[in-house]
């Protein structure tokens, strides 16, 4: 009965944990027609389908025609924008992204089959791209409003990219961000009490290199000491919650910022170092490297779309596109009443709990929390051992069981994923949602399987002695190499712990195990689907050894027998102590 009870409510924990995950990055729910953001809403939804009836890439005339309309819905507000041009020639294209990537070694490459030089040909992917002229020229125009707050010169700025690839319409890159700030527009156009400068930058070129957001940068050097924050929306996916996904460095304030702004906040501090870890840029990257600070936006599911066709109007999930709008109505609000002040100049630690709520901690903090987790970890394997309930070689066997238990989960979900790839043709660029859960749901069960079967024969502190090992191991890693996602290993470690306190109290015992069992699956949850997400398909077999973490801390909480003082003693393979 025991164990048809712990299996059971091992169901609830998981089923509980990821639930939550999936009603944490869920989008919220459109407006009905009684919403107060509804006529902003619809009026979204009427310019987007308008400005993406098809792909207009830079120096194009379908861009000119967008760019015609936004001024128009620009000036029908009152106000007067300033178009800034600036020309480009291939050339100049050309020896940008060599200064940003590196110059390639085009003596040394082999002759290409059609004859042209490898800088010619360099050349002739870079007029793919972009509309030059007969004289290989390219004019790049930016659009700035500026509303003026009458008692300060400093304020905010907010950006959006309105060129697209020639593959796409650009539904969700980036013309719903353009669009959810000309209504962020329209309704502090009307506020008389603005308390901070709100700028409004739509650039062009962003396609080709983040030109514009180079060239506004260029341009406007004296803006530099007056915009004290850099609110970016972009896309790469046209699907799921809008993600900050990431910030500049000294971020404390800039995040404390976004939390009181925003209703939805959706954000992980892990994701900025991901990211730098990919060879991606947005606009943010220029205003960083100027020495702006900023917070950059995008939905990042529904790669499949990502500068393809099928980023249209027609595709763009709508809950998604009302959370561009909502995010961008808030930020721009909070930034008419309340000025940022960027203070402290300190890092931070954050992730989003619930639906509302982030959790911040500044990096001293959160460097606090690990050693504190750590501690308590180290304490309790010394305490076991000093009083002969483990020996220290059954942890050694139980750290490395734990870790051939996922070094055999990724290795079965690398075989899946090889065979499922050649069987669907999918590309390893490719998102495949059904096929990704599938799998991690297979191997997962199979790992739980083996877990349960194994723990039900086993005191929880048995139970944790691989496991306890691993996360202090995962804690000081982390801590040297990636902090930004400690705070995984540290709660789960503390909350185990709390466990294991409570492991001579039955009920006390339970209801813990069961609470600190769907917090742990809840905090991996949205760490493993965002490391999908982000690396997509051929990134499952890392995602699926990761899970096994939870599964297994799930398993030695609610599997393992209650603590019994009478019957341990005699428990096989547990040291007894010295009578003497």
């Amino acid at each position: 009965m025991r164990k048809i009870i712990s299996i059971v409510l091992m169901m609830i924990v998981l089923a509980t944990g990821i639930g939550l995950e999936r009603q944490l990055l869920r989008p919220p729910v459109p407006p009905s027609e009684s919403g107060a953001d509804y006529p902003a809403y619809e009026r979204m939804l009427t310019n987007l389908k308008a400005m993406t009836v098809e792909a207009h890439p830079p120096g194009s005339k379908e861009l000119e025609s967008v760019r015609a309309y936004l001024l128009e819905q620009i000036r029908a507000m009152g106000l007067e924008p300033k178009v800034e041009k600036v020309t480009y020639t291939i050339t100049d294209v050309m020896a940008d992204m060599f200064e940003r990537s590196g110059v390639p070694d085009f003596e040394n490459l082999p002759p290409l089959a059609n004859g042209l030089s490898h800088e010619d040909n360099f050349k002739n992917g870079i007029r793919t791209r972009a509309h030059f002229d007969e004289n290989d020229k390219l004019i790049l125009q930016n659009i700035l409003v500026k509303l003026d707050a009458p008692a300060t010169d400093r304020g905010i700025l907010f950006s959006a990219h309105y060129d697209t690839k020639p593959t796409t319409p650009g539904a969700a890159d980036d013309m719903v961000s353009v669009t959810a700030l000309l209504e962020a527009m329209r309704e502090q156009a009307r506020n008389p009490n603005l308390q901070s400068d709100l700028y409004f930058l739509f650039t062009d070129g962003e396609e080709l290199g983040t030109l514009g957001a180079k060239e506004f940068v260029r341009s406007h050097t004296e803006l530099l000491g007056n915009i004290d924050l850099v609110v970016n929306f972009e896309a790469r996916g046209n699907r799921g919650g809008l993600l900050m996904f990431e910030t500049s460095d000294d971020n404390l304030d800039a995040v404390r910022y976004f939390q009181s702004a925003s209703s939805r906040p959706l954000a992980f501090s892990f994701t900025t170092g991901l990211y730098l870890r990919m060879p991606n840029g947005t606009d943010l990257t220029r205003y960083l490297e100027a020495g702006y600070s900023g917070l950059n936006f995008a939905a990042v599911e529904g790669i499949e779309s990502y500068h393809e066709k099928s980023d249209n109007f027609e595709n763009l999930d709508r809950s998604t596109a009302y959370h561009f709008l909502m995010s961008a109505l808030e930020m721009a609000d909070h930034a008419a009443r309340v000025p940022f002040k960027d203070g402290r100049k300190q890092d931070s630690l954050y992730f989003s709990l619930l639906p509302g709520y982030l959790v911040i901690m500044s990096k001293a903090e959160s460097y606090a929390l690990s050693a504190a987790a750590a501690g308590f970890a180290l304490w309790y394997m010394i305490f076991q051992i000093r009083t002969g309930s483990l020996r220290f070689r059954t942890m050694i066997a139980e750290l490395g069981r734990l870790l051939g238990w996922m070094a055999g989960a990724a290795v079965l979900s690398w075989g899946v994923v090889s065979g499922v790839t050649q069987l669907l043709n999918l590309s390893e660029s490719t998102n495949n949602d059904a096929v990704f859960l599938s799998i991690v749901f297979a191997v997962g069960a199979c790992a739980l399987a083996v877990a349960i079967i194994r723990d039900s024969k086993l005191s929880l502190h048995e139970a944790l002695a691989g496991l306890l090992p691993f996360l202090l191991l995962l804690i000081v890693g982390s801590a040297v190499l990636f902090q930004d996602i400690s705070y995984l290993f540290s709660l789960g470690t503390m909350g185990i712990l709390v466990v294991a306190l409570l492991d001579r109290y039955r009920i006390g015992r339970w209801i813990s195990s069961v609470v600190v069992g769907t917090v742990i699956v809840f905090l991996y949850a949205p760490v493993c689907w965002l490391f999908y997400v982000l690396f997509m398909l051929p990134f499952t077999p890392v995602v699926t050894a990761i899970s096994v973490i939870p599964i297994s801390i799930a398993s030695a909480l609610l599997a393992t027998v209650s603590k019994d003082p009478s019957s341990e003693r005699n428990r096989p393979g547990v040291q007894q102590p010295d009578k003497h």
